[in-house]
C-alpha cells in the first residue's frame, strides 16, 4: 500500500508537470491518445476541463454507474491547485529513518540533533529481535554509533578554511573510528563455544555470517563469510565473484573430501578445509557421501572470501587490506557478559574536498550500504537568495536630504542596496551622547548611504556643526514611497555596537543579520578606518555561538577624521585585510579580502568572490531567506525520503457533466469517459466500433481504450459483464497503481481486488 502511495504522488507530480506544457495545444496531438498521460486531458495541470462529460448508456446496469461514480471522484480529487506555503522549512520527510537540518559547523550528534546511538526505533531496518544458539534464544541488537558529538560535521569554506569548498557545503569525517556499527548482545552469551559444527549464525550488515571460533584473547574470530550452497554430486551453481560470473560444480563426494570444479579448473577440498579453486575460495562444510553418487552431496561456503580470520584492527570483509574504509572493531569476545564489540568502525577521513568531503546528494555508505548517512539537500533554495551589495561610491549626490554648506552632490558615501523593496531595516535612533536622531522611528528601505563629515563637524537636523567629535557618521536612505533621499541621523562610530540596520528579506530578519559599528580593527599601515559588523546570529542560540560567524569590513579615511575613500587602505585594490570572518572558536579572524572564490558563512551568506570586489572597493553578498541548514538523513534499507518543498494542493470545486447516451447531442463537443459496453450504451458504436453482437472479449475482461473525437477525445471503459466494467473503471480510478500504456488496455480479474491491466499493443 505505500509503494503504491508513493507510486500515485510521483505519477500525479508528473501529470500536472506535463500538463503546463500542453496548454495552447491541440489535446489530441499533445495527448498523441496514450493513456500514459491519464488524467489529462481531462484534467490538465489541476485544472478539469468544462467540456468533460460522463456517459452511461439507457440500458446501463447499476454496476455500470457505480463505476462512472468511481472515475468521476477520482477526477474531482485531481482538480486541485498548488499552494505555496509559506510555513514549510525546508526540510525533507522521512519514513523509516531519521533526519535532522545540522547548522554548518555543527557535529551530527550535537546535543539538540542526532542521538549518539541510533537503533531501530530510529532506523528501521537495524535489527532487534532473538538469535538462536546452540539450543538457546537470546536477545541482540544492531546500532549506529556517532562517537564523537563534533563529527562529522557540516561544514563550509569557511568554517572548513578549505577554499576548494567555495559557496558549497559538505559533510566531513574528521577523525578514524568515529563511526561505529555494533551488534549488540543484550543477554549473556559464550561465543568461545561456537565451532564449525555449531555455529554462531547471524546476519552482519545484511549478510549471513557464521562465527565457527573466537580467541581466547576476545579480539579474533573465524567466521564462513561467503554464500552458502547445498549442491547435490553433479550440481552446479553460478557465483559472482569480483564483478565475474565463475560456474562451480560439486564433481564428487567422499566421507571426508569434496572434489570441486570451477570452469574447468578442480581440486580435492577435505570437509572443513578452505581452499581457492580458480579464484574462488570455497569451504566445505560438510560432506553426505552415499553409495550412488547422485544421491551423495555437500554443503559449500562460496565467495572471494568463504572462510576467514579477522582480528581487531584488521579490514572489514570484501576491503582493500592494504587502505579499507572500515576495519574491524572486536573486544571482549571472550567474555561471557554483554560487555562485546562485535563491530566495525570507519578507517577514512573526509576532511577537505581532495580527501572526498561528502557534497549534497552523496553518502558515507557502510559495507552493502546497509546504513547510510546522507547529506540530502540544503533547506534553502539556490533561488532564494538576494544580493546585498556594499561599495565605495565617489560621488553621491545627497541633495535631497536638505545637506547644507557642503557640495551635497558629488559626496563620497559608502552606498549599499538591494533589489528588495524593504530589504534594509534601518533601526530607530535616540538622540543621546553619541547618536543624533532625525527620523525616530524604523524605515524600510532599498538603498541607504553612509557618509563622514570633514574634520570635527557634526550634522543635526541636515544641517553642519562645528560641535560634532571626529567619525561621525551620517545615515541616508531613499523613500521607497516618494523616491527621494532622506536624512535619517547619525552616529559617532568610535562607539561600537550601534545598529544603523538589520536585513529584512523572508525569514531573515529581526535580529538575524544586523549592519552594527565595528569594534575600531586597525588595518596594516594604517590606523586610519571605520570598521562595520555583520553581526550574524542563527535561528536558535545552539546554531550559532555569539559573535561565531560575524563578518567585518573595514573603511579606509582620508585621515583621522576624514571622509570615506576607499574599501580598505588604498583605492581600487583587494587587501587582506579589508574583510574578516569572526571565527570566535578559533580565537582569530580570518583575513579573506582577498580570497579569489566565492565563500559561504555558517549562515549561509555567500561572500561573492572577495578579491575580484575588493579591486573595485565593493563586498557583494548573497544573503538566504533563512538560516541554511544541512538536511541530514540516516538511512536503512526500508528507508524511503522525500522533500518537504511546502506545497500543498488545495481541491478546487468541480461539478462534473454526467449524461445518458440518449442526452449528448452532438458528441464531438465533448471530452467523452462511456462507462459501459455497446449492448448499453448506444455512442460506443458510433465512436470505437464495437457492437454489442460482435463484442469479442470473455468474461473477466474489459477495455479501456482512447480514441480521436473531433478536437477533443473520447475514453471507453466497457467489460463483458458489467462487474467486468466496473473492475475497469475501479482500475483508471486508481490509474497510477497500474501500467496504463498506448492507446488501449485490456483489464482482467476476478474480483475488485484482482485486477490486472496489460497492454493491447
Amino acid at each position: 500500500m505505500q509503494e503504491q502511495f508513493i507510486r500515485k504522488t510521483m505519477k500525479r507530480v508528473a501529470a500536472i508537470g506535463t500538463g503546463v506544457a500542453m496548454v495552447g495545444a491541440t489535446l489530441t496531438g499533445a495527448m498523441a491518445l496514450d493513456l500514459s498521460e491519464y488524467p489529462s486531458p481531462f484534467v490538465v495541470d489541476g485544472v478539469y476541463d468544462d467540456s468533460n462529460a460522463l456517459v452511461v448508456g439507457d440500458n446501463a446496469d447499476a454496476a455500470d454507474t457505480l463505476g462512472l461514480v468511481d472515475i468521476s471522484s477520482e477526477l474531482q480529487y485531481e482538480s486541485r491547485v498548488a499552494v505555496e506555503s509559506s510555513s514549510s522549512d525546508g526540510s525533507v520527510s522521512v519514513s523509516g529513518g531519521t533526519s535532522e537540518q545540522v547548522p554548518a559547523h555543527l557535529g551530527l550528534s550535537n546535543a539538540s540533533l542526532f542521538d549518539t546511538t541510533l537503533q531501530d526505533d530510529d532506523v528501521a531496518s537495524l535489527f532487534d529481535g532473538t538469535i538462536d544458539f546452540q539450543g538457546s534464544s537470546y536477545d541482540t541488537s544492531e546500532e549506529l554509533q556517532i562517537k564523537d558529538r563534533t563529527d562529522p560535521s557540516v561544514e563550509t569554506s569557511l568554517t572548513s578554511a578549505d577554499d576548494d569548498y567555495k559557496s558549497d557545503v559538505y559533510l566531513e569525517v574528521k577523525n578514524r573510528d568515529t563511526i561505529k556499527f555494533n551488534y549488540k548482545f543484550d543477554e549473556s552469551i559464550n561465543l568461545r563455544a561456537s565451532t564449525t559444527t555449531d555455529p554462531l549464525e547471524i546476519d552482519f550488515l545484511g549478510t549471513p555470517f557464521k562465527i565457527t571460533s573466537v580467541a581466547a584473547a576476545g579480539n579474533e574470530i573465524t567466521a564462513y563469510v561467503g554464500d552458502e550452497h547445498y549442491l547435490a554430486a553433479g550440481e552446479s551453481v553460478d557465483v559472482e565473484v569480483d564483478g565475474e560470473t565463475k560456474t562451480v560444480t560439486l564433481t564428487d563426494v567422499s566421507s571426508t573430501s569434496a572434489v570441486v570444479d570451477v570452469d574447468g579448473e578442480s581440486k580435492i577440498i577435505n570437509d572443513g578445509s578452505t581452499t581457492t579453486v580458480n579464484g574462488v575460495e570455497i569451504t566445505v562444510d560438510s560432506v553426505f557421501s552415499r553409495t550412488e553418487r547422485a544421491e551423495s552431496s555437500a554443503n559449500l561456503i562460496i565467495g572471494a572470501q568463504s572462510s576467514e580470520t579477522y582480528t581487531d584492527g584488521e579490514a572489514f570483509i570484501s576491503e582493500d587490506t592494504d587502505d579499507p574504509m572500515w576495519v574491524w572493531n572486536l573486544e571482549g569476545l571472550d567474555q561471557n557478559g554483554t560487555a562485546k564489540n562485535l563491530s566495525i568502525e570507519n578507517d577514512f577521513v573526509y576532511n577537505d574536498l581532495d580527501s572526498g568531503a561528502v557534497a549534497v546528494g552523496e553518502c558515507v555508505s557502510l559495507p552493502n550500504e546497509y546504513v547510510e548517512i546522507c547529506f540530502d539537500s540544503l533547506s534553502v533554495s539556490e533561488d532564494d537568495y538576494a544580493t546585498y551589495t556594499f561599495e565605495y561610491e565617489s560621488s553621491s549626490d545627497l541633495t535631497q536630504a536638505g545637506l547644507a554648506a557642503v557640495n551635497s552632490t558629488s559626496l563620497p558615501t559608502i552606498h549599499i542596496s538591494t533589489a528588495e523593496s524593504e530589504g534594509l531595516d534601518l533601526q530607530a535612533l535616540t538622540t543621546g551622547a553619541n547618536v543624533v536622531a532625525n527620523v525616530s522611528s524604523n524605515v524600510k528601505a532599498r538603498e541607504v548611504w553612509l557618509y563622514t563629515l570633514p574634520a570635527a563637524d557634526q550634522m543635526v537636523n541636515g544641517s553642519l556643526t562645528s560641535s560634532g567629535q571626529a567619525k561621525w557618521l551620517g545615515i541616508f536612505y531613499k523613500d521607497t514611497s516618494t523616491s527621494r533621499v532622506k536624512f535619517f541621523g547619525e552616529i559617532d562610530t568610535q562607539v561600537s555596537g550601534t545598529d544603523i540596520f538589520r536585513v529584512n528579506y523572508g525569514n531573515t530578519k529581526d535580529t538575524n543579520i544586523v549592519f552594527e559599528v565595528g569594534d575600531g580593527i586597525t588595518q596594516p599601515g594604517t590606523a586610519v578606518n571605520m570598521s562595520f559588523a555583520l553581526n550574524v546570529i542563527g535561528d536558535q542560540s545552539a546554531d550559532l555561538t555569539e559573535g561565531y560567524d560575524d563578518l567585518f569590513m573595514i573603511w579606509g579615511l582620508t585621515a583621522a577624521n576624514g571622509s570615506i575613500k576607499s574599501l580598505g587602505d588604498t583605492l581600487s585594490t583587494e587587501e587582506a585585510s579589508e574583510l574578516k570572518w569572526n571565527n570566535q572558536t578559533a580565537g582569530t579572524r580570518l583575513n579573506i579580502g582577498t580570497k579569489d572564490e566565492d565563500h559561504r558563512s555558517a549562515y549561509g551568506i555567500i561572500i561573492q568572490n572577495p578579491k575580484s570586489n575588493g579591486a573595485s572597493d565593493a563586498v557583494e553578498l548573497s544573503i538566504p531567506q533563512d538560516q541554511v541548514k544541512a538536511n541530514i538523513v540516516i538511512q536503512g534499507t526500508s528507508t524511503t525520503v522525500s522533500s518537504d518543498d511546502g506545497t500543498t494542493y488545495e481541491a478546487v470545486e468541480v461539478t462534473p457533466v454526467t449524461k445518458l447516451a440518449s442526452e449528448v447531442g452532438s458528441a464531438s463537443d465533448y471530452n467523452l469517459i462511456l462507462v459501459g459496453g455497446p449492448c448499453a450504451n448506444s455512442l460506443v458504436e458510433d465512436l470505437f466500433a464495437y457492437t454489442c453482437d460482435g463484442w469479442s472479449f470473455q468474461e473477466g475482461e474489459a477495455v479501456v481504450k482512447l480514441v480521436d473525437n473531433g478536437d477533443k477525445v473520447a475514453m471507453l471503459v466497457a467489460g463483458t459483464t458489467a462487474d467486468d466494467t466496473r473492475r475497469a473503471a475501479k482500475a483508471v480510478a486508481d490509474y497510477a497503481s497500474y501500467d496504463f500504456s498506448g492507446s488501449e488496455v485490456m483489464v482482467s480479474g476476478t474480483s475488485d481486488t484482482d485486477i490486472d491491466v496489460t497492454s493491447t499493443a
